[in-house]
């Protein structure tokens, strides 16, 4: 007599595994900040030499466009997404809160109206403050992205103190390459 075929054993209900601990993500290597310094120089010095340029509020949009450029510059040293209008709007949330330079250097730009002594007090004032704000932004993206950082994690209230200490060494770099000339 044939066996009767053995009925298929149920599967087996899955085990309840503990769910395996998340893993810290693994930093990813991140450059040197040599070059990132040498980015942040490069831009304030052109930043600062455009903002001699003796026609009102032109300073001021060069210095937006060497922000912009050196922002570029920075995210692709750190292998950063960039998107201008991200950089742009990292610009003004940083810019935001720091409302008294901001003024100065439209102060700045709009006293080469005044007759006589307007070019040449914009000429001393505006390049120190385009290179001071340029530097200071450079500085504070540099900390950013060399933490690993990216523009969509930028936490402007996070750098403000910073931000301001960056403007008034940005001040003293600008002025000591000014008479080391």
């Amino acid at each position: 007599m044939p066996t009767p075929p053995t009925p298929p054993t149920p599967p087996t209900p899955p085990t309840q595994e503990a769910a395996p601990e998340a893993q810290p993500l693994e930093p990813r290597p991140l450059p040197p900040t040599a070059g990132a310094e040498a980015i942040v120089l490069r831009w304030t010095k052109i930043s600062a030499g455009l903002a001699i340029l003796p026609v009102p509020l032109l300073d001021f949009a060069t210095t937006t466009g060497c922000t912009l450029k050196l922002l570029h510059s920075l995210s692709s040293y750190y292998g950063v997404p960039f998107k201008p209008q991200l950089g742009r709007s990292a610009i003004s949330a940083l810019l935001g809160g720091a409302a008294a330079p901001l003024l100065t250097g439209v102060t700045y730009s709009l006293a080469r109206l005044i007759p006589l002594l307007g070019v040449p007090l914009a000429a001393i004032a505006s390049p120190i403050l385009a290179g001071a704000t340029t530097y200071a932004i450079g500085r504070v993206f540099t900390a950013h992205f060399g933490a690993g950082g990216t523009f969509l994690d930028f936490d402007p209230e996070r750098f403000r103190d910073y931000f301001q200490q960056q403007v008034e060494a940005g001040k003293n770099l600008v002025r000591d390459q000014r008479s080391a000339r």
